[in-house]
């Protein structure tokens, strides 16, 4: 079960966990109920909210995002092998540039587990077709 951290203010945020909640029983089907924690960083004068949210679909397979109140996203995937290693990692960090907002990223996150069964490390790229379109990088060297 969903549990319900306290709401925030800020509009993205909210629009994650309402999107979170109307998908709750399709996470549910794929044995993906996330667990969601709400944070607040103070540094100085200033406090900036985040919002973790992980997923364990089996018992060394997770999906893990990070999303703070400015619209920074950070997401990792990963699976080890008992006793040698990752059988795949990947990470992929950028500014959420999604249209539909909290839906928008609902369906990457069903998208990731769906994608991330069988997968092994030759397949990361998988992940990075549907996190790389929405997650703006910025500027890079060439």
């Amino acid at each position: 079960m969903i549990d319900k951290p306290v709401r925030t203010d800020c509009a993205f945020l909210v629009d994650v966990l309402d999107s979170i909640s109307r998908r709750r029983k399709a996470l549910k089907n794929q044995n993906a109920a996330p667990t969601i924690e709400r944070f607040v960083d103070i540094r100085g004068h200033t406090a900036e909210e985040r919002i973790e949210i992980t997923i364990r679909q089996r018992n060394r397979q997770t999906l893990a995002l990070t999303l703070w109140s400015d619209r920074w996203v950070s997401v990792r995937a990963s699976e080890a092998i008992a006793k040698d290693g990752w059988k795949y990692r990947y990470e992929r960090s950028g500014r959420f540039v999604g249209t539909s907002g909290g839906r928008d990223l609902v369906q990457a996150v069903e998208a990731s587990i769906s994608e991330m069964f069988g997968m092994t490390k030759n397949d990361v790229d998988r992940l990075d077709a549907i996190w790389a379109p929405k997650l703006a990088g910025g500027p890079q060297a060439v």
